[in-house]
C-alpha cells in the first residue's frame, strides 16, 4: 500500500508507526490485532478518500471512537479511523421536534450536559457513558443497566449519514408507507 498517496491526499493524519498501531490495537477487551495503520481524520473529504483507498487496496477500515467495548468490535488488521479527535461535536438541538443532531465522537455524559439546558437527555446508560461515544453506542447498540425503563440506543435513533463501501453518501432512517412505496 502506498502510505505516501494516502497522506498526500488527507487532511487528517496517517500513523503507520509500531507504537501508534500497538496503541490501537486493543480496546477494553482482552482482544489484540496490530492494525496495518491509524488514521485521524480532518473532514468527510478524508473519509470519502478512506474508503476508496481501502476499497481500491482490498482491505478493511475500522471505525473507532472511545474503544470502550468489551467484545473486540474496533480491533483488526484493517485500518483504524479514530473518530473522536475531530467529531465530538454538537450539530443541532430541535426541542421543536425532539431530536439532536451529533457527530460521531462526542461522548455520552457531555451530550447530555450539553441537553440539560433543554431539560433532556440521551437515555441509554452505559457503565463507560463517561467515555463512551455515540458512534460506538451506535455500533454496538448500548443500553445499560436500565435498558427496561430507557430501552437502547437504536430506540433513540432517528437518522444516520453515513459513507457507503462505493465512496457515496447515504442517509439510514424511518420512512413512511408511501416514501417506502416510491424507493426504486
Amino acid at each position: 500500500m502506498n502510505w505516501n498517496t494516502l497522506q498526500s491526499s488527507l487532511q487528517g493524519d496517517l500513523f503507520t508507526d509500531s507504537t501508534t498501531r500497538k496503541l490501537y490495537a486493543t480496546d477494553a477487551s482482552a482482544y489484540r490485532e496490530l492494525p496495518l495503520a491509524v488514521v485521524i481524520p480532518k473532514g468527510e473529504k478524508d473519509l470519502i478518500t478512506l474508503v476508496n483507498f481501502a476499497r481500491e487496496n482490498k482491505t478493511s477500515l475500522i471505525p473507532r471512537t472511545a474503544g470502550t467495548s468489551l467484545a473486540g468490535q474496533v480491533v483488526g488488521n484493517g485500518i483504524v479511523i479514530d473518530m473522536s479527535k475531530h467529531y465530538g461535536k454538537v450539530l443541532e438541538v430541535n426541542t421543536e421536534e425532539g431530536y439532536v443532531w451529533v457527530e460521531p465522537g462526542i461522548v455520552r455524559d457531555d451530550l447530555n450536559k450539553h441537553l440539560a439546558q433543554y431539560g433532556v437527555f440521551f437515555a441509554p446508560e452505559t457503565s463507560t457513558a463517561n467515555r463512551a461515544m455515540i458512534g460506538g453506542m451506535i455500533g454496538n447498540n448500548s443500553c445499560g443497566s436500565n435498558s427496561v425503563v430507557y430501552g437502547s440506543t437504536r430506540e433513540h435513533l432517528l437518522e444516520v449519514r453515513t459513507i457507503l463501501a462505493d465512496g457515496s453518501k447515504a442517509s439510514f432512517g424511518s420512512v413512511g408507507t408511501d416514501q417506502l412505496l416510491s424507493i426504486q
